[in-house]
């Protein structure tokens, strides 16, 4: 038989007659994000003006070419970039074009490549949907064993985990004060661990410390087996792949041009999507931060972070996060906007006063709802309660290069966050 060597590649994972081991972990942890590359680290502010005046001139425009520097740059690298090599209306103009104020093709000529590992196969299915300046790399469940390959559980499931071990009655967490859980039916998880205790009875005596958590490892468990299996049997792993979870741990490699990256993250850092991707998408701007020029990061953000309002309030599945004002916000007490009240006092209440009382004789019988407090509601209705997607917010220090700390939420944006100690 003719020998099909691999084509220059590094080895399979192969892990053929292997017990599989059941790594957990939980929420953000397992991830990690790595800017390996960007640029172009020559010439770029430089080449960028002279693309940005290309609409104007009787020939090209080269500052390219300029050698004098205003002695800002700290380092030849720093000075081989070109901004030190710009004046003052060069660099507002290379400003704009990252501010969206000019025609932003010459943007994507500039490159990121990320490499992000221990995330989900959930979160890399989403990943790749980006299709315009983008192109992404995967590991690969058809090429590789993947028994033991880690395993998310998710913030929910974990704090529906301890709510469980200690007694599950309340809808806080004693053991972690101020967080929450979401579970609303007790009874669905009772219903099924009583089954499940059923089945375990049949063939052990040893219910002790069984709980829902147990329940979860020994599900994940039991599906790293029924995989190992067929594998060891002599399925592929491109088949075999078929009944592993999407919680399963993966990494990717990702490269986008500038305009790309901006999209991703203009709806990635807005935490009402998918926990994973949003603290995916705060470790990629804190690469960026860490290991580009201000001008890169500097207009970054999330589309809630420019306009400094809930652009993605108008999604009905989730509830706001709380960083900023919800447009669909209106007073319990009269269904107005709270730009309508000053003080104790509603004018909108007191205009239709006004305007009833002319309308009638009867006008000792109108009782005035003018004078009352402000309080906000949310006027759409919503899938999922907040406490159903505890995103974590990456702590600002964090975000300026230093350790990374993550901060638990029940859904709602902590706007007090004490510095790293």
């Amino acid at each position: 038989m003719a020998d099909f060597a691999d084509a220059k590649h590094r080895p399979h994972a192969i892990h053929t007659g292997e017990e599989p081991r059941n790594k957990i972990t939980y929420g953000p942890e397992s991830l990690s994000v790595s800017l390996d590359r960007w640029g172009p680290t020559e010439n770029l502010f430089t080449s960028l003006y002279d693309s940005l005046q290309a609409n104007w001139g009787e020939t090209p425009s080269r500052v390219i070419h300029r050698d004098s520097c205003d002695g800002t740059c700290q380092s030849m690298r720093e000075h081989n970039l070109g901004w030190c090599r710009l004046k003052g209306d060069e660099r507002t103009y290379v400003l704009s074009a990252f501010e969206g104020k000019t025609l932003p093709q010459a943007l994507e000529g500039i490159t990121f490549d990320f490499c992000i590992d221990g995330v989900s196969r959930a979160f890399t299915h989403q990943n790749v949907r980006t299709r315009i300046g983008a192109g992404f790399m995967q590991h690969g469940g058809r090429d590789n064993d993947w028994r033991h390959r880690g395993w998310t559980m998710p913030e929910t499931m974990r704090r529906m985990c301890v709510a469980y071990e200690e007694g599950y009655g309340q809808e806080g967490i004693r053991s972690e004060p101020g967080l929450k859980h979401c579970i609303s039916n007790w009874q669905a998880v009772t219903t099924y661990m009583a089954e499940e205790r059923s089945e375990i009875e049949a063939t052990s005596s040893d219910l002790k410390g069984f709980g829902i958590r147990e329940a979860i490892e020994d599900h994940i468990m039991n599906g790293r087996r029924l995989y190992a299996a067929l594998v060891d049997a002599g399925i592929p792993w491109q088949d075999a792949r078929r009944v592993l979870f999407m919680g399963m741990q993966t990494y990717i490699h990702d490269q986008y041009n500038f305009l790309a990256l901006k999209g991703v993250l203009e709806r990635r850092l807005e935490h009402v999507m998918d926990w994973e991707f949003n603290c995916v998408a705060q470790l990629m701007l804190r690469e960026v931060k860490i290991k580009c020029p201000l001008p890169i990061s500097q207009f970054l953000g999330s589309m809630s972070d420019k306009a400094k309002q809930a652009k993605f309030a108008g999604l009905e599945s989730w509830p706001p996060d709380g960083k900023y004002p919800n447009p669909f916000e209106r007073c319990k007490t009269c269904g107005h906007n709270e730009g309508n009240h000053i003080g104790d006092f509603c004018e909108v209440c007191q205009r239709d006063r006004d305007e009833a009382a002319v309308k009638t004789i009867h006008v000792g019988k109108i009782t005035s709802k003018a004078y009352h407090k402000y309080v906000g509601v949310d006027s759409l209705p919503r899938q999922h309660r907040p406490e159903q997607m505890p995103f974590f917010v990456l702590h600002p220090d964090s975000m300026a290069g230093g350790p990374i700390v993550w901060i638990p939420t029940n859904g709602t944006y902590p706007h007090d966050l004490a510095p790293i100690r």
